[in-house]
């Protein structure tokens, strides 16, 4: 062993190599040199012969133990377990083994000119865990890496190659480069693994363990990987022709792996070991493998929406994550939304639209989506209209489906203003930027929601205001760079000096905004800064008060969009009233369709019915009369009439009977229109002839047939501004409702005539019975009381609801209000006017039975009507010698069908009523026929004589 020594003096002397008696290694604080423990039981006697249980120094020569850490000897006596020779007196022990004798005044803490015949050595706290008789462990790492590199040397199994050793430093820079997804000396990407791969496994770095390098090679290559494969990621969407969303979600992934970068290269610089870097590069790793596994998951989504739903959900479970990985998946979130939220902004208009604009000509775009919308009548008639549409597949599962379709109708009525009102202050973008309309962003803490909302009371103040006092601008005189700029507004020559000017000192201004720097500072760069390696003041409870998860989207978007809506709503409700003159329409739908015009049922009755009137219809050699002219329903055996009789009957009826509602007529203007022109009326108001199918022809061949008037149809065109709210589907009801009122017309006036046929039927016939008097009686009551109903109770009431709403509205849109009184009220918008006139009409339709399910209802009625007609035709083909036909049915036969069929059609109503009367609480304050019928019952029985039974 000596001769060992001689050759080598740094040499372990052999009696160390043995591993068996090494227990653990530390590293000590101050020399950064690693200490090896040994176990003193197991360790030979010439080692530690001798000396105090301590530290194992190791040096050229000999091995010593340093009693660094032990006890003074004043203390060693006081303490018990300790050997003989502490107990002895401390007078009686020499001073051979240099121990001190202090005097009882003697502070021996205080004094320092004693002098050790041993210098102070390091100490643990393990010499303090040893029982009693036992030796503490004793460190071996003491002597440096050259020692710990030597031992594991030692302990290389024979069969392999023995590790090679390389500095720290190198190393270091390796593995830091690898840690960046580069390729090093050390380390290589392998094309064929699709990993990164070492090109010596076995090389190692000077005082480390190969475990101890094999785990800081792991984690390093894993985070290489990371990156590597994130990489690949971006450049294989940059290079396709991926979705918004998809290029949003590289380009959010491209930032992070760039600021992660730069976050380590900056904290390398201060790291003077690997277990430094080590320290380093654990905080990237969890990022870059939680966002590696983020994108995997989000690249099998099909659609962006998809990909939005999933991030989404991936946030919310980040959530009980530690907080930088909170953060970087809010992040992504943001960036990968900013697509869609842009879209969102530009299609309600809180920002200039890019590219080609959205029309009803064009494609569509995200969840707006342009088709034709088609409508087909009763008469099976189809209209197609291109329209914009609700694709409610394109909105992401976060978005709360009220605020979708809120933002979505807000557009929609945006491109109303647009489209019709293109000098509105809402349809230049100028105008609204100027008012600092708040974005669409997400807000994870309550804090940020308050501003928010804040920005969003600024910017409706602004915008209210501009409304109120600003005129709006022309279209063609406004110059700014919005989409409202045609090709011909970029031109100079011909422009005024001042406008040049201005246009020249706003670019300026534009182009002196600092840049963003896209490699640099980037979204994720702060984020990092603070969270990726966070000092221990940072370390504390977030106080950040955030809302619950599923409140975000609602919170973040709702107010900017309700806000938007509302303002837009507002305005187009102002337009409607004020430039399209929207309740004049619908007065007029109520005056035709509805026969709520009392001159205009009158001549259209006798138009249609009267058989005193000058016939229109041509006969051969004879000339038309110079009088007055009609159809004369009932008094003429050929029909249908030719179109000519209809234009001579019916002309002049709809112009002549109008009501000009408020004494005004488009405008201010009192003239009536000139007499028969098609014009004269809004929407282009006329009478048309019906599509009818070949049974309904058939039907109405017959005069004498309920159905004889069914061709007989109003026409009427909306307004390209009110198409919106006076839809074809609109139209459809008020043409069944028309179709139904001039049946029960025609009724009134076929019973109203028998009161003039049943006496000269009595003189022509003597034996005409009873019947036919209480057959006429008792139809007349019964038609007069069902037209009543109708008219009174089925159309009157529920327009009258409707009407007074209407005027409210009216009222509310058309007045001048701040924008805090704004706030409190309702948000009126066309499709809640359509859905409310939609909802009349409905009523209207239940009352007077023509919904689907009171067919059965509506039949008997109809059949009852159908009596009538026939006893009616009965009385005037009766001759006046008082022959019988067989064919022709007597006045008691009709009489006896008429109660029949009267006396089961009030008993089905009284079932009917009978059914919802336990329903009534439930449905109180609502209006539908059903709720009604028992008012029927009252006005048709109300003493009970159909419900008695005949006597004998």
């Amino acid at each position: 062993m000596a001769q060992e020594n001689e050759a080598d003096p740094f040499a372990i002397p052999d009696f160390w190599k043995p591993s068996t008696w090494l227990e653990q290694s530390i590293f000590d604080i101050n020399s950064n040199h690693p200490l090896f423990v040994l176990d003193v039981a197991r360790a030979p006697d010439c080692l530690i012969a001798g000396h105090e249980p301590g530290i194992l120094e190791v040096n050229s020569d000999e091995a010593t133990i340093s009693p660094f850490f032990d006890l003074p000897e004043i203390l060693k006596e006081l303490t018990p377990g300790t050997s003989k020779k502490r107990h002895e007196p401390i007078e009686k022990r020499s001073n051979t083994e240099s121990d001190i004798v202090l005097a009882p005044e003697e502070d021996w803490w205080v004094d320092h000119d004693h002098t050790f015949a041993r210098p102070p050595e390091l100490k643990t706290w393990d010499a303090f865990d040893q029982a009693d008789g036992q030796k503490p462990a004793t460190y071996i790492t003491e002597a440096g890496p050259a020692a710990f590199d030597e031992l594991v040397a030692s302990r290389t199994d024979s069969g392999h190659v023995s590790s090679g050793v390389v500095g720290n430093a190198d190393y270091a820079a390796c593995l830091l480069n690898l840690a960046l997804g580069r390729s090093s000396l050390l380390f290589t990407w392998d094309t064929e693994k699709k990993s990164f791969v070492k090109t010596a496994p076995r090389l190692r770095t000077s005082g480390l363990s190969p475990e101890s390098v094999g785990g800081i090679d792991s984690l390093c290559m894993e985070c290489a990987d990371a990156t590597k494969q994130l990489g690949s990621f971006v450049e294989r969407t940059y290079s396709r022709a991926s979705s918004p969303t998809r290029v949003a979600l590289a380009g959010a992934v491209d930032q992070l792996v760039l600021a992660v970068q730069s976050e380590l290269n900056l904290r390398s610089h201060s790291t003077i070991s690997l277990l430094q870097l080590q320290d380093a590069v654990r905080p990237v790793h969890t990022v870059l493998t939680y966002v590696r596994n983020l994108v995997a998951k989000l690249a099998k989504q099909k659609s962006d929406e998809a990909i939005l739903s999933c991030l989404f959900e991936e946030a919310h479970s980040a959530e009980y994550r530690n907080r930088l990985l909170q953060g970087v998946a809010r992040e992504i979130l943001r960036l990968v939304s900013k697509p869609w939220t842009d879209f969102v902004e530009e299609w309600v208009g809180l920002r200039a639209e890019q590219g080609i604009r959205i029309t009803k000509t064009g494609p569509g775009k995200s969840f707006v989506k342009v088709a034709d919308k088609v409508w087909i009548d009763d008469t099976g008639y189809e209209l197609e209209e291109a329209d914009y549409f609700l694709d409610e597949d394109k909105i992401p599962s976060f978005m709360p489906e009220d605020v979708a379709r809120t933002a979505f109708e807000a557009g929609r009525n945006l491109r109303f203003l647009r489209d019709h009102h293109p000098d509105h202050p809402l349809s230049q973008h100028s105008v609204v930027s100027q008012a600092a309309p708040p974005s669409l962003e997400w807000q994870f803490d309550w804090e940020a929601i308050t501003r928010l909302e804040s920005d969003v009371n600024h910017y409706r103040n602004a915008v209210s205001r501009a409304l109120r006092e600003t005129a709006p601008p022309r279209a063609e005189t406004t110059w700014s760079n919005s989409e409202e700029n045609t090709p011909s507004g970029l031109r100079v020559y011909g422009q005024e000096d001042g406008r040049i000017e201005a246009a020249l000192v706003a670019s300026m201004n534009q182009l002196s905004q600092p840049l963003k720097d896209q490699h640099g500072e980037n979204a994720f760069s702060h984020l990092l800064s603070d969270q990726l390696y966070p000092d221990f003041d940072r370390l504390a409870v977030d106080e950040t008060l955030s809302p619950h998860w599923s409140l975000v989207p609602l919170l973040s978007f709702g107010p900017p969009i309700h806000a938007q809506s509302k303002l837009i709503n507002r305005e187009c409700m102002r337009m409607l009233f004020s430039a399209h003159e929207l309740k004049m329409h619908l007065d007029l739908l109520k005056q035709y369709y509805l026969l709520s015009n009392g001159l205009l049922c009158s001549r259209l009755s006798h138009a249609l019915f009267d058989s005193d009137l000058a016939t229109a219809e041509r006969q051969a050699g004879v000339a038309l009369g110079a009088g007055t002219m009609g159809l004369r329903l009932g008094g003429r055996e050929n029909w249908p009439p030719a179109s000519s009789e209809l234009r001579l009957a019916l002309m002049g009826v709809l112009s002549e009977s109008y009501e000009y509602p408020n004494g005004h007529w488009r405008e201010g203007h009192l003239e009536k229109p000139s007499r028969g022109s098609k014009s004269d009326l809004p929407g282009e108001l006329s009478f048309a002839v019906r599509d009818m199918s070949p049974d309904e022809v058939d039907r109405c061949m017959d005069p004498d047939s309920l159905e004889a008037l069914d061709f007989l149809r109003l026409s009427y065109k909306a307004p390209s501004p009110l198409r919106p709210i006076i839809t074809p589907t609109v139209l459809v009801k008020y043409d069944r409702i028309f179709m139904s009122l001039l049946r029960v017309q025609r009724m009134l006036y076929v019973v109203n005539q028998l009161v003039y046929d049943i006496p000269l039927s009595g003189r022509r016939n003597k034996s005409a019975s009873d019947a036919s008097l209480r057959f006429c009686i008792e139809a007349r009551h019964f038609v007069h009381q069902i037209a009543a109903y109708f008219f009174e109770t089925g159309v009157t009431t529920p327009w009258h609801h409707f009407w007074t709403w209407l005027e409210l509205v009216e009222a509310d849109s058309l007045s001048a209000r701040t924008a805090e009184e704004d706030d409190g009220g309702k948000n009126y918008s066309p499709d809640m006017l359509r859905e409310r006139q939609e909802r009349v009409l409905d009523d209207v339709m239940m009352t007077l039975l023509l919904r689907k399910r009171q067919q059965p209802i509506l039949k008997l009625l109809e059949e009852t009507f159908a009596v009538i007609l026939r006893f009616a035709k009965q009385l005037r083909h009766q001759d006046g010698a008082g022959g019988e036909d067989k064919e022709v049915e007597t006045p008691e036969k009709l009489y006896s069908a008429f109660k029949k069929k009267l006396e089961l059609f009030l008993t089905v109503c009284r079932g009917l009523s009978e059914r919802t009367a336990s329903n009534s609480k439930t449905q109180a304050g609502s209006q539908n026929g059903e709720n009604t019928v028992e008012q029927l019952l009252l006005l048709m029985d109300m003493s009970g004589f159909y419900a008695r039974k005949p006597s004998g």
